[in-house]
């Protein structure tokens, strides 16, 4: 199957905002003569994995084996992509290097992070709105979203990888049972993962509104 020319067009931006965020990391390795912030790369890796996971989907729409294998994956690993964005926790004064010029390295990466999750689940709502209608399609993207919410949460203060779900999943329940069974625990996830979530929600609905807006498309009446 051969992809049409809008997914060109976005894997091309996705490939230039990860080059630009690698580059900005490159220079300021060589300039401060340490990789302070190395561990952005690994998260970028990670955040393209649910887009590259989504593009299998939507290239083999026919042969529900992958679909189905795939699209598990995808939701698996579909957290790391926003996870990025709270990776911004990290920014202080260090050493010698300009704040400003972290302050732009963090947001470039936090920023393309949320445009891979949002291309994938993008193109994940579209293999589910062909198959059972607009409204499910929009029911998937708020539950995907309450869960990468979720996901995001487990990450950063629980500090669990979506692979730890093969290698270690009896330490991860554990640990999410004593979450969800503690009153403190519970109620820091409850208002951790909403807040994400509602911020994952609106700005996906801008996301998804823009392209109607260059596009021509009438979004008001006579």
């Amino acid at each position: 199957m051969f992809l049409k020319r809008p997914y060109i067009l976005l894997l091309l931006a996705l490939v230039f905002a990860s080059a630009v965020s690698v580059a900005l990391l490159v220079v300021r390795a060589f300039y401060s003569g340490q990789l302070l912030y190395g561990f952005l790369l690994w998260n970028l890796i990670l955040a393209w994995l649910p887009f590259l996971f989504a593009t299998v989907v939507i290239m083999f729409p026919v042969k529900h084996y992958v679909t189905i294998f795939f699209g598990l994956l995808w939701l698996l690993f579909f957290p790391n992509a926003p996870y990025i964005v709270t990776d911004l926790l990290h920014l202080r004064p260090r050493g010698d290097v300009p704040l400003w010029f972290d302050m732009i390295l963090l947001f470039s990466f936090a920023l393309t992070g949320l445009c891979l999750a949002y291309a994938s689940l993008s193109l994940m709502q579209t293999a589910v709105t062909a198959r059972w209608g607009g409204r499910m399609g929009w029911l998937f993207v708020l539950a995907v979203l309450a869960l990468g919410g979720l996901g995001v949460y487990i990450g950063r203060f629980l500090r669990w990888n979506s692979w730890d779900v093969f290698s270690n999943p009896t330490s991860l329940l554990l640990d999410l049972h004593l979450t969800l069974t503690t009153p403190l625990l519970l109620a820091r996830t409850a208002v951790v993962t909403l807040g994400l979530t509602a911020v994952f929600t609106f700005t996906y609905i801008v996301f998804t509104v823009l392209p109607q807006l260059s596009s021509g498309t009438t979004l008001y009446g006579e």
